[in-house]
C-alpha cells in the first residue's frame, strides 16, 4: 500500500486477482458493478474554528495523502452510499463461520435495514471453498437467500462471500472457514472451475475507487464529481 500524488484529479486501477485469472486465461471481462469508500478519510480534522472561514473548514481534509488502490475486498470495509440510504445497511444474521466441515450447509438470508426491500447478489471468493447449492459452477448468484455447500479440500481453508444490495449498493461480507477432509483430492489455493462471473478492476482516486465484479478499491470522498 502506497500513496498517490493529490495535486491532481487522479483514477489508480488495477485487476483484481479475478480480473488477472480471467485475462491469463484469454477471456474477456467488463465491469459490471462499483463501489466507493471513505475509510482513509479522518474526519475528525474537519476544522470548524478555521480563522479562514467556511471554505477552509475541510481544507486539511482534502490535503490529505490518496492511498493506492487495494484489490483486497476484505479491506474494503466503509461504503459511500446514496444519501437518501444513509444509516441503511444490509444486516445477516453471521458475519463468520468456522470449522465448517465437507458438505454442511449454510444458509443466507440479508435483510436491508432502513431501506425498501430487495434482492442480492452473492459473490464467492474462492469456490473451490464453497459453492452455491442452486448453482454449483457459478461464482455470482442474484437472489434474496442462498444456500452454501461445503467442499471436500485438501486443506483447511477460508474464503468470503460478499452480499450487495441491488437496488441499494450496499455491501456486507461473510467469512467461511471450510475444515480439512482427509478424502479430498481438491486443493483449495488451486485452480478454480470456470465460474459465471467477470473480473474487474479496483481504483482509487479522484472518482472514488471502483471495482468490478470480483474485487473493490477504495477512494476518498473530497474528490468525487
Amino acid at each position: 500500500m502506497g500513496f498517490l500524488d493529490n495535486s491532481s484529479i487522479t483514477v489508480d486501477a488495477i485487476l483484481t486477482k479475478r480480473g488477472r485469472q480471467i485475462l491469463s486465461q484469454g477471456g474477456d471481462f467488463t465491469i459490471t458493478k462499483f463501489a466507493l469508500s471513505d475509510e482513509e478519510i479522518d474526519y475528525t480534522l474537519y476544522d470548524v474554528t478555521h480563522p479562514n472561514g467556511t471554505d477552509s473548514y475541510g481544507a486539511a481534509i482534502e490535503n490529505m495523502s490518496l492511498l493506492e488502490a487495494s484489490p483486497n475486498r476484505r479491506l474494503f470495509n466503509s461504503h459511500l452510499v446514496n444519501q437518501s440510504l444513509a444509516g441503511a445497511k444490509v444486516e445477516v444474521a453471521q458475519l463468520s463461520y468456522t470449522g465448517v466441515a465437507t458438505n454442511a450447509e449454510i444458509a443466507i438470508s440479508p435483510t436491508t435495514i432502513g431501506a425498501p426491500a430487495e434482492d442480492y447478489t452473492f459473490t464467492i471468493d474462492n469456490i473451490n471453498v464453497v459453492k452455491f447449492k442452486a448453482v454449483p459452477s457459478a461464482k455470482t448468484q442474484t437472489a434474496k437467500t442462498i444456500t452454501l455447500v461445503a467442499q471436500s479440500i485438501t486443506v483447511a481453508a477460508t474464503t468470503t462471500v460478499t452480499i450487495i444490495g441491488v437496488n441499494s449498493g450496499i455491501t456486507n461480507v461473510v467469512t467461511v472457514s471450510v475444515k480439512k477432509d482427509e478424502a479430498a483430492v481438491t486443493d483449495p489455493l488451486g485452480p478454480e472451475p470456470n465460474g459465471d462471473d467477470d473480473g474487474g478492476t479496483g481504483g482509487s482516486g479522484g472518482t472514488g475507487g471502483s471495482g468490478g465484479t470480483g474485487g473493490y478499491g477504495s477512494g476518498p470522498t473530497h474528490d468525487m464529481p
